[in-house]
């Protein structure tokens, strides 16, 4: 009897333990790798690439930055410009032009123009929700005709990839419909130069919209996500202890022994009751 009280306590114990961790593992953040919520990235398929210099390992790949908020140093660049050179593709998603600074230093002529975006072309009660539409079906993009977009930003310069339908206008005063100096018009959300993308809409990457572009993000496959510019980390300085233990060989087995401590003294000293 003792021994199944014994062991019904330890269950309780590591249930508890086990909501515990998974409360103080995961986080919030909009498009952390550690939210796994709606507006995270936790269920985005990708690997994570924090040294830049490690591109050279995956020539042809397709490398996304997203939401960058993160200087990039000359050093990043030229890593960036030689991955572009030997074969690899580059996707910058962003919506607030931080990405800006980053494309003029990659001597491209693209930039991202935030802004209000709504349209009628649309099955949706949200007007930032509405279609975009295939202008060039080449590149990263082959064999995709429409997404979904989700209140993009503009991209200009470039070859266009992705814009709207004529069916779309700038919302400035926000009420949803068009009116006074807003005028409709077609806005290119997605445009390219050779290898490198820029696309308008980092919250395509989310969790809650992954589903809806399914055919845009296989395309995409295998994805490698930019660790150390993306808007993907996380401020929870016990998450961050936990990844640098997880990568430090030492670290990770020493948490693991304190882990195990506990249970092993409380077995050995129910063995000697």
């Amino acid at each position: 009897m003792m021994q199944r009280e014994t062991w019904a306590i330890l269950l309780v114990l590591l249930l508890a333990g086990g909501v515990i961790f998974v409360h103080v593992t995961t986080t919030t953040e909009e498009y952390s790798r550690y939210n796994i919520g709606w507006n995270g990235t936790s269920d985005l398929a990708a690997e994570e690439v924090r040294d830049l210099r490690d591109l050279s390992r995956y020539p042809g790949a397709t490398l996304l930055i997203l939401a960058p908020d993160q200087p990039f140093t000359p050093e990043d660049v030229g890593y960036l410009r030689m991955f572009l050179d030997d074969g690899g593709h580059v996707l910058i998603a962003d919506e607030e032009g931080t990405a800006n600074p980053f494309l003029e230093d990659l001597r491209s002529t693209m930039r991202v123009r935030p802004g209000n975006f709504v349209s009628l072309d649309r099955d949706r009660a949200d007007p930032g929700l509405f279609v975009g539409h295939i202008v060039e079906n080449a590149g990263l993009f082959t064999g995709v005709e429409t997404i979904l977009l989700n209140r993009p930003a503009a991209v200009e310069g470039g070859d266009p990839l992705f814009e709207t339908s004529v069916m779309t206008w700038e919302d400035l005063d926000r009420d949803g419909r068009p009116g006074g100096r807003e005028t409709f018009g077609t806005v290119v959300v997605c445009a390219h130069e050779g290898n490198l993308s820029v696309l308008g809409d980092s919250s395509l990457f989310i969790n809650a919209m992954l589903e809806e572009n399914p055919k845009f993000i296989q395309d995409l496959q295998p994805l490698l996500i930019d660790g150390a510019h993306s808007r993907i980390g996380t401020r929870n300085s016990f998450i961050n202890t936990l990844v640098w233990a997880r990568e430090t060989p030492l670290a990770a087995s020493t948490l693991a022994a304190l882990a195990v401590l506990p249970v092993a003294c409380w077995f050995g000293r129910r063995e000697n009751v």
